[in-house]
C-alpha cells in the first residue's frame, strides 16, 4: 500500500510504502550501506538486521508486519533509496509511545521529499492511533545532522535524569528526542 508519492518530472518520481519480505534483499543492502558507512552509532535493531543476513531480514520483515512494527521504504522507481521503522510499546506512566528507528536515506536523495516523505507516513500513523501520545527517537552522539533532521520534525531533546543524559549501548552511546503526536 503506497504512503506518498512526489513527482518531480516524468524522470524521477518517489514513493513511499511499507515494507515487506519481498522488499528483503533491497532492504539489506541499503541496511549494508549504512552500516558501513560507519560514521556514527547504528541502533541495536539495525545492527540486528544486519546480522540476521539477507535471508534472515526476510523473516524479521514478515514478523514486523505480524507484531505491529510499520517498516517504510522510500522508493525512486523500483530503487530503495531510504527507510525508516516505527515500533510501539505502551508505558503505564507514559500511555502509547511510538519508537522511531533505523531512518536512513542514502547520501544522494538526502534534501529530496524522500526523507520528508517518510516521517509524513511515521507521524500520520501515530496520529491516526489515539493510544499514541508521543514519538521517541534516539541519535547517536555526534549525529548533528540527524538531530537537525528530527528537529525540522518536532522532535526535542529529551533530558534523561540517568547516566549522564546520554545511554551507552552496545552500538554506541544516543541521545533522545520526543515529540508529541498531536
Amino acid at each position: 500500500m503506497e504512503i506518498g508519492r512526489w513527482s518531480q518530472d516524468s524522470q524521477s518520481s518517489l514513493q513511499v510504502r511499507r515494507l515487506s519480505e519481498h522488499d528483503a534483499s533491497a532492504y539489506y543492502a541499503l541496511r549494508g550501506r549504512l552500516v558501513e558507512g560507519g560514521v556514527h552509532a547504528v541502533e541495536p535493531q539495525v545492527r540486528g538486521e544486519v546480522e540476521a543476513g539477507a535471508d534472515g531480514i526476510a523473516t524479521r520483515l514478515a514478523e514486523y508486519l505480524a507484531h505491529g512494527t510499520y517498516v517504510w521504504g522510500a522508493f525512486d522507481g523500483n530503487v530503495l533509496v531510504g527507510a525508516a521503522a516505527l515500533s510501539r510499546e505502551y508505558h503505564v506512566s507514559y500511555g502509547g509511545i511510538g519508537v522511531l528507528w533505523g531512518v536512513y536515506v542514502l547520501p544522494r536523495y538526502r534534501g529530496t521529499p524522500a526523507s520528508r516523505l517518510l516521517m509524513d507516513a511515521v507521524v500520520g500513523l501515530c496520529a491516526m492511533d489515539s493510544t499514541t501520545s508521543q514519538i521517541l527517537a534516539a541519535c547517536a552522539v555526534g549525529n548533528d545532522a540527524g538531530r537537525r533532521f528530527l528537529q525540522r520534525f518536532g522532535f526535542e531533546p529529551m533530558t534523561l535524569l540517568i547516566r549522564g543524559g546520554s545511554i551507552h549501548g552496545q552500538g554506541g552511546t544516543f541521545d533522545f528526542l520526543r515529540r508529541p503526536v498531536s
